[in-house]
């Protein structure tokens, strides 16, 4: 197996030595390590250069004419891998920030998966020598991403992450777009929607003790802005879309329940409270199937009708309907109304949201693969 260490540099003159020294101590014989310089003033290549013949044929450089930055840096280390049919490839650091003591478990791992995501974010990892304000940042665009891209990976801003050779076949390295902060977030999404075996494992994540953080506020924003450029250019389903759908789909359900509900307890004169529950069970199922034709349908494709399913929506809605006729008996209480199908309607509003995120990270949640 041919292994690839993927180190970008501009400026790293105080660490880049160590580094490699360290990474060697940790990766097999048959592992190497390409710098990817962007024409560094401080003497960061010739710093490598001066190494090379201890590491002969397994230290190379890639050198650019000028800075291009992180992302550009990473996609030509890639190609540079892919042309000479490397097997498993590492982005890492060259501050430290990314221990090369975790290699050998990336190692073990990508042995059963495509993607290992050196994860900041899961118990067992941590950040170290960070301000708070960081640290809320960092967290905030991680949660963020994961809200609009419905992704469920902890870690999608960091940078230390093992690919094999087909995960980044599968992704489709030129349609990436991104240029900065939000590489690694467009890479792990498409990742994840092109099905890739994912696994995050723990790591602590040390500030840089030496040279300057790269990091600005002006690409933080940028990065906000374009996870929703990711997301339209997936072509999948934004949050919004799906609760759209989910609110047309509550509506028809709710047209149902009540035409049923104004039939049953204001024609019929049966108790509302056993209609209610027996208008819940025909709608719910309505729904159901609509839903996983229609609302989530990104997330189900492929997928048939099941019993189970329907039991786990069926048990999703039951806060719902709690609402429902909670608040329905309130307003039965405490209002003079014509007809008692108006209370029915409130008590269906209350519970819809909640029904939604229920129904999207529970009921119809993506099938993952990764660890």
């Amino acid at each position: 197996m041919k292994i690839l260490i993927a180190v970008p540099t501009y400026n790293e003159i105080d660490n880049i030595e160590q580094i490699i020294r360290l990474i060697f101590e940790y990766i097999p014989l048959e592992a190497e390590i390409l710098v990817i310089d962007d024409n560094s003033p401080d003497g960061t290549v010739a710093a490598v250069e001066r190494i090379c013949g201890q590491y002969e044929n397994r230290l190379h450089i890639l050198k650019r004419p000028c800075k291009q930055g992180l992302a550009q840096a990473y996609l030509s280390a890639f190609e540079w891998g892919l042309e000479r049919e490397y097997d498993v490839f590492l982005e890492m650091d060259a501050d430290f920030s990314h221990n090369p003591a975790y290699i050998p478990q990336m190692l073990e791992k990508i042995g059963n998966y495509d993607v290992v995501i050196g994860s900041r974010n899961i118990k067992g990892g941590s950040v170290e020598g960070w301000t708070l304000l960081r640290t809320l940042i960092s967290r905030g665009g991680s949660l963020y991403s994961r809200i609009v891209l419905g992704c469920p990976l902890k870690d999608l801003t960091g940078g230390f992450n093992m690919w094999r050779k087909s995960a980044l076949e599968g992704i489709g390295l030129d349609t990436i777009i991104s240029r900065g902060y939000s590489f690694q977030i467009e890479m792990k999404y498409k990742a994840f929607l092109s099905g890739c075996s994912i696994i995050e494992i723990p790591i602590v994540f040390p500030d840089r003790k030496k040279g300057k953080s790269k990091m600005s506020k002006k690409i933080l924003f940028e990065a906000l802005v374009n996870i929703w450029k990711i997301k339209k250019r997936s072509g999948s389903e934004t949050g919004l879309d799906q609760f759209l759908k989910f609110s047309v789909t509550g509506g028809l359900g709710t047209i149902t329940n009540l035409a049923i509900f104004f039939l049953l307890a204001d024609v019929l004169i049966f108790p509302e409270v056993q209609v209610s529950i027996a208008c819940f069970m025909i709608a719910v199922t309505q729904n159901y199937i609509i839903n996983h034709f229609w609302s989530f349908k990104a997330h189900t494709s492929g997928n048939a009708l099941s019993f189970k399913s329907w039991i786990m929506y069926t048990a999703s809605s039951l806060l719902g309907l709690a609402v429902n006729i909670t608040v329905l008996k309130l307003i039965l209480i405490n209002f003079d109304l014509p007809y008692k199908f108006i209370a029915q309607a409130f008590g269906i509003a209350a519970g819809m949201i909640i029904n939604f995120f229920i129904s999207k990270y529970a009921v119809f949640k993506r099938k993952k693969n990764h660890g």
